[in-house]
């Protein structure tokens, strides 16, 4: 009882909630770059929800990520499906596959997945999950890393175990999500961010300039950080000693530890927003922190797209963070 790649995409992997834990070794949490998308794909078929990003607990039933261009697969059995995130154009046998809906799939159909129209990653949820083996407690791929079930992405002839859809109770297509609940995909986007930890070391010109600004998505956009362009950032005067034991350009620091959505800026001349596979540690300022609550938005950006940087608080960046979470429950599914 398998899927079967037959053309993988471009960058396709399976994530689950991440790997907590580990960062102690270097190893960064890994999972998806849209948390919301997935949740959503996984409760239209009845999985277990990875959990809101960060939080602890298992870490719920596998998918598949996929990366502006999605795959060709084979069902080697029957199963029930979701898609949710950026619209991939899909198809069973020629059928078109709505988003956001559990979709039947009988044994030997191919599901055909096609370019992004909007935003950049895809969610795919089989009910039962995907049957490989968990690695450090998690079955996401840290492809920076080598480290998860296959170690690496997806590649033609994979082979996908999966739990035979004769053994689920209570998985029924047909189930909807609603859609009118969620921010469109890409294109200009706001990213609310807590400043810091390190915007002490940047002139008010640059923090001005930084939250006031468009910022564009370079081509250098992938897992494990998202490039900026924007105005360039300057540095105020340094302390001694991080001239002499961190290095004499303006935006080294001693090097600390990297939160997934920190925001670095080498040398000013651009704003990398760190991603699930980011460097545990390094040492450029980081002069924010994109909230978790607004990491699927960021994970949802193409090269090209806007950002704009709004500052809030801790308190509000907390508030935000129990919304989103909400966002995903039986009251948005209609016809469950």
């Amino acid at each position: 009882m398998f899927i079967e790649l037959i053309k993988p995409g471009p960058l396709s992997s399976i994530q689950d909630g991440g790997r907590l834990g580990y960062l102690h070794t270097g190893l960064a949490p890994a999972g998806p770059m849209d948390h919301v998308s997935l949740r959503i794909a996984s409760q239209l078929v009845g999985n277990e929800l990875p959990p809101p990003l960060f939080c602890g607990g298992p870490r719920g039933d596998a998918g598949i990520e996929f990366t502006l261009l999605g795959a060709t697969m084979k069902f080697h059995t029957d199963a029930l499906i979701a898609l949710a995130g950026a619209e991939m154009p899909a198809s069973l046998d020629g059928v078109e596959v709505p988003y956001y809906q559990s979709v039947a799939v009988s044994a030997g159909a191919t599901l055909t997945m096609g370019a992004a129209r909007n935003g950049a990653r895809s969610y795919l949820a089989v009910a039962g999950g995907l049957s490989v083996e968990p690695v450090l407690g998690s079955r996401s791929e840290n492809l920076f890393s080598s480290r998860g079930p296959f170690g690496r992405a997806l590649q033609k002839g994979d082979s996908i175990p999966i739990r035979p859809l004769a053994e689920l109770n209570g998985r029924r297509a047909g189930l909807r999500f609603d859609r009118s609940k969620l921010a469109e995909l890409g294109g200009e986007q706001i990213l609310r961010v807590v400043m810091g930890p390190q915007d002490e070391a940047f002139t008010d010109k640059s923090i001005t300039d930084f939250t006031t600004e468009a910022w564009k998505l370079s081509t250098q956009a992938n897992r494990t950080g998202l490039r900026f362009h924007g105005p360039k950032l300057e540095f105020g005067p340094r302390p001694n000693y991080l001239v002499r034991d961190a290095g004499a350009d303006p935006s080294n620091i001693v090097d600390d530890i990297i939160p997934v959505g920190g925001i670095q800026c080498p040398s000013g001349i651009e704003a990398i927003v760190m991603g699930t596979e980011n460097p545990t540690v390094g040492g450029f300022a980081k002069i924010a922190t994109v909230i978790s609550a607004d990491i699927a938005t960021a994970g949802q950006m193409r090269p090209g797209d806007i950002a704009h940087f709004r500052p809030v608080s801790v308190d509000e960046a907390l508030e935000l963070a129990q919304n989103a979470a909400a966002l995903v429950g039986p009251h948005n599914i209609i016809g469950g």
